[in-house]
């Protein structure tokens, strides 16, 4: 079952999740907003092999207030200004903001986070219009996170002691953990 508002803001005042705003609170979701740092794809590129966890070429901006413009068909990742402490019995669900999706900007189904997990988020989005620039900026609300609450994990299966991305301020490429 998911969080609804009151455990949310009960979720965020206990430490697991930090930098919110609690303007970003809704009914089931907490906005999430857009850090300053994005990896673009470069071009032209080359076959990256997923067994191997090579990484894309790719190349990193720091974003000012003014923002950048997202082309039609670019890639690129980024990640979320809030940061997440999740206690072994929480997980979450990243969805994009509807306004984003309905001018073109879509998020990559690549959004789970697991119990344990603790960091920025690292997000995947493309431009999908054909005909239009897409204005982003630092600070945007560019998704939501949807919370649920479970039975602990053991501590030899939580993100915390498995995960390959946790502990990250910024946004992060493929990782290979051996």
């Amino acid at each position: 079952m998911y969080l609804n508002h009151d455990e949310i803001v009960s979720l965020c005042f206990s430490g697991e999740m930090l930098d919110w705003d609690d303007a970003c609170v809704n009914a089931a979701s907490l906005d999430v907003r857009l850090g300053d740092t994005v990896l673009f794809e470069r071009a032209p590129g080359r076959m990256v092999n997923y067994g191997k966890r090579e990484r894309l070429d790719m190349m990193e901006v720091k974003l000012d207030a003014g923002g950048i413009v997202i082309k039609p068909g670019d890639f690129f990742l980024a990640h979320t200004m809030e940061r997440c402490n999740f206690h072994d019995n929480t997980a979450a669900l990243f969805r994009i903001k509807s306004s984003m999706g309905r001018i073109g900007l879509e998020h990559l189904d690549a959004g789970w986070v697991d119990p344990g997990f603790h960091g920025a988020l690292t997000l995947e989005f493309v431009n999908v219009t054909k005909h239009h620039e897409i204005l982003i900026r630092p600070g945007d609300r560019i998704g939501q996170l949807v919370f649920f609450k479970g039975n602990p994990v053991s501590a030899d299966q939580s993100y915390r002691s498995k995960g390959s991305y946790n502990g990250s301020d910024s946004v992060v490429q493929v990782r290979y953990k051996e």
